[in-house]
């Protein structure tokens, strides 16, 4: 809508005949003209603010391992297979089933389900291109090799890698999409009767009994496939992206004219709060999406249980589909991320990635677990960081009042 949308008073009377009818709507009906006053930004407020504008600041998304991210057709080969039920162990999972678009790309459960259930939380895919690390510990340093590992973890859709060829080979149209996106050709009917029906590093024992009496050149042509289907899926993945709210047309306005409406006054008071020294809310969720794109310890991990991105730092190292890797198309002067990244596990411990904010209201529950159902929640626990516990994560003492709490979810369910 952005600059058609009605003029403040207009356009919350629209909000409220729209709620009447159950419509999802950004804030409630507001009557009283107090809530429509414009607060006074100071000029360094109103550029702090200009980062996190999708209008002025929208987010490249590049990545130098995966040639194909802007190739029109990996991007429509891989909106099928990320739509493909086909491709699971029981025939029932993709990609699409924990990331649903009207959820925002999420499920809205506490933590996923695939062919069984998970342990983590189903983050949302919006913006998801721009961020250098995949999952909430960074096991990944890229959406193609997160978009694999998905398709192999036993918990979600528990395919092995030779099924994967083996449906690709098989399949007509995917035949020959690959073949003519790719440019490499697939082992024929013959061929394929070399290769076991299930096999692959990250299985059972029979799955991974089955990969280990490949050849290497088997090997390399399984995982060739694999890493290439990676990459489509990717490409599809990397064209979700949020639309600009009505956060966005405010910060705007408010840097060519110095004051806006398009929030109300709680949701005014509320981004000064997020933006604020005290509070420090913008300290990690910086940028147009809202995040740093770091890892920080937020005093959720649970030790022995789940340590965050200390468990999975050397692995990452070490993935034959990194940066570094032989499948990918980036030389070693573009993997700086990986190449420097913090390997000292001590200090890694009880870290998660910061995730984006945009489209908050839609992708509860919370946090990597999943143990919040509400903003509400969310905000009570980080005001109930005591001077121990800020010692011991990277949190600080805040102390809002129940006002500060509301106006502070008010501004974030706008987003």
């Amino acid at each position: 809508m952005g600059d058609n949308y009605p003029p403040p008073l207009v356009f919350d009377t629209f909000l409220f005949m729209k709620s009447a009818f159950g419509l999802q709507v950004c804030i409630f009906a507001l009557f009283l003209s107090a809530s429509l006053q414009a607060l006074e930004w100071s000029e360094q407020e109103r550029e702090n603010l200009k980062q996190y504008s999708l209008i002025s600041h929208r987010p490249s998304y590049t990545d130098p391992s995966n040639q194909y991210l802007n190739n029109s057709n990996a991007i429509q080969l891989g909106e099928q297979l990320f739509n493909d039920h086909r491709l699971s162990k029981n025939k029932m999972i993709s990609c699409a089933s924990c990331h649903i678009e009207t959820k925002s790309f999420t499920d809205n459960r506490m933590v996923a389900r695939g062919i069984r259930k998970g342990y983590r939380n189903t983050p949302t895919l919006l913006n998801i291109a721009a961020q250098n690390w995949f999952f909430w510990d960074g096991g990944k340093d890229s959406l193609w090799a997160q978009a694999m590992s998905s398709i192999e973890n036993p918990s979600e859709q528990g395919f092995s890698r030779i099924e994967v060829l083996r449906f690709i080979a098989n399949d007509p149209y995917y035949r020959k999409a690959y073949k003519k996106l790719f440019r490499q050709a697939l082992p024929n009917k013959q061929q394929l009767k070399s290769y076991p029906e299930k096999g692959g590093p990250n299985g059972n024992i029979s799955v991974l009994k089955a990969w280990k009496k490949l050849s290497r050149k088997q090997k390399n042509t399984v995982d060739q496939v694999f890493s290439n289907i990676g990459k489509a899926i990717a490409a599809y993945v990397a064209t979700i992206v949020s639309p600009p709210t009505r956060f966005d047309y405010f910060v705007e306005q408010l840097s060519k004219q110095g004051r806006s409406q398009k929030l109300t006054e709680a949701e005014q008071k509320g981004l000064k709060l997020f933006m604020s020294k005290r509070v420090g809310c913008s300290n990690c969720h910086s940028q147009a999406i809202f995040s740093n794109k770091e890892f920080h310890n937020i005093g959720t991990g649970i030790p022995g249980i789940d340590n965050g991105r200390s468990e999975v730092i050397d692995a990452v190292i070490r993935d034959d589909f990194n940066c570094l890797g032989n499948y990918s198309d980036a030389s070693e002067e573009q993997c700086m991320e990986l190449l420097y990244a913090n390997t000292d596990r001590h200090t890694l411990a009880g870290n998660y990635k910061t995730p984006t904010l945009r489209s908050i209201s839609k992708t509860a529950p919370y946090m990597h677990d999943g143990r919040y159902n509400n903003l509400a929640d969310v905000l009570k626990y980080y005001n109930s960081i005591d001077k121990d516990k800020a010692e011991r994560t990277d949190l600080v003492q805040i102390n809002l009042n129940e006002e500060e709490e509301k106006n502070i979810i008010a501004f974030l369910k706008c987003l």
